[in-house]
């Protein structure tokens, strides 16, 4: 396994498995697949890393022979009140290689990279609060709940609740 961030070259492989994940998991995202699915390759290549936010961009898991299997975004906020604080999102694993570890690491990566960066003090996220496994993962890492946002998601008429979640690192 290897995780690093993603690049111009890994840009149609992105794309690709972010549609997977959004038809396959729509509960996990704000966005959906019919949302995301005609956008052309410019939009998401803005995710990847911009050279006026280099800290931010879209980190992956690859497995040799398989290809990119996982994404996890990251974005610090650079307003001067707020470059403090960064967020993660859009954690997608392949089915098939759940329960591996695969998560975990892109979790880690985020993290050393947030400590690395020296002047960031919290990561955030957002959860769907039915999603365990993702919770349970979050706070493995020392995300703790700091809210709820009810009727947070709306999809076929069924509305999902988010856990907001913060790690505070020392």
């Amino acid at each position: 396994m290897t995780i690093r961030f993603l690049d111009s070259g890994d840009l149609t492989a992105y794309r690709d498995l972010r549609l997977v994940a959004l038809q396959e998991s729509p509960t996990a995202f704000g966005s959906s697949h019919i949302e995301e699915v005609d956008l052309p390759l410019t939009e998401f290549a803005v995710r990847l890393r911009l050279p006026d936010k280099p800290d931010n961009g879209i980190f992956g898991a690859f497995v040799d022979g398989k290809g990119l299997v996982g994404i996890l975004g990251f974005a610090r906020e650079y307003r001067v009140k707020r470059a403090h604080i960064a967020s993660i999102g859009g954690m997608y694993v392949s089915p098939e290689f759940r329960g591996q570890g695969f998560g975990a690491a892109l979790v880690d990566e985020i993290i050393a990279h947030a400590r690395r960066l020296g002047s960031v003090r919290q990561i955030v996220l957002s959860v769907t609060a039915s999603n365990v496994v993702a919770g349970a993962l979050y706070r493995s890492r020392g995300f703790e709940r700091i809210g709820l946002e009810r009727d947070a998601l709306c999809i076929d008429g069924k509305y999902f609740d988010e856990e907001q979640m913060a790690l505070y690192l020392k």
